[in-house]
């Protein structure tokens, strides 16, 4: 079972996730809607306040944890080699709504690229979300560096607020998570650069709750 495998985590009604575009939003008949945290994760030109009308429950869609770089399992599950373009076919995101709505899904958390950053893809239904307003984005916060031999940490800035931070995030995982996390938040102390990534700040405060799965190495595909 799929939520055995990985996991979930729940979001709070009355969050505010962001859904970066070049263009100004318009609706469409996409069937999964991108999202993010903070437009710093993805930065386009355009950014959308996209508000939850209820708690969301997400497949946490991640492979492996490694120093501060975050693998998807959707190439796994979907057995397409390329994340991007396998998430621009509109055929294979209607066979992943299918696949997540079976498990009673709203959508999945997972890595942008197999980066650092992370998304939130939602299942493109009203009675999910509904965009308070699109703007021009703002560039209103400053990542970390190192310039003279002194660092400045990431600053988030005051315009986009994270959610998880007024609303924790709940994550209900399989085991072999806990020493991937828990090697995840040393390297970002060694680092030096505290809260730099949205992960590293969803898990300052989120309630985690670990379960054992005895079959790691079962095997499960999506028909897609």
């Amino acid at each position: 079972m799929i939520k055995k495998k990985y996991g979930v985590m729940k979001i709070k009604k009355g969050s505010i996730l962001y859904h970066s575009s070049d263009e100004k939003f318009k609706e469409r008949e996409k069937p999964m809607l991108f999202c993010t945290l903070h437009p710093s994760e993805w930065a386009s030109k355009y950014v959308s306040y996209v508000k939850l009308k209820k708690d969301i429950l997400l497949l946490f869609m991640i492979d492996i944890i490694k120093r501060e770089r975050i693998f998807s399992s959707l190439n796994i599950l979907s057995n397409h080699p390329s994340l991007n373009l396998a998430k621009k076919n509109d055929e294979n995101l209607n066979c992943y709504v299918r696949e997540l709505r079976k498990e009673k899904l709203d959508g999945w958390f997972t890595s942008i690229e197999n980066k650092t950053s992370v998304e939130i893809a939602i299942i493109n239904d009203k009675e999910i979300y509904e965009v308070e307003k699109t703007e021009r984005l703002t560039r209103n916060w400053r990542n970390g560096n190192c310039l003279n031999n002194e660092k400045t940490i990431k600053n988030w800035g005051n315009k986009y607020k994270i959610c998880s931070i007024e609303r924790p995030i709940k994550l209900k995982i399989n085991l072999k998570y806990k020493d991937m996390i828990k090697e995840y938040k040393r390297n970002e102390k060694k680092s030096g650069y505290p809260l730099e990534y949205i992960f590293q700040v969803i898990l300052e405060n989120a309630k985690i709750f670990y379960h054992k799965y005895e079959n790691n190495n079962e095997e499960i595909k999506w028909k897609c």
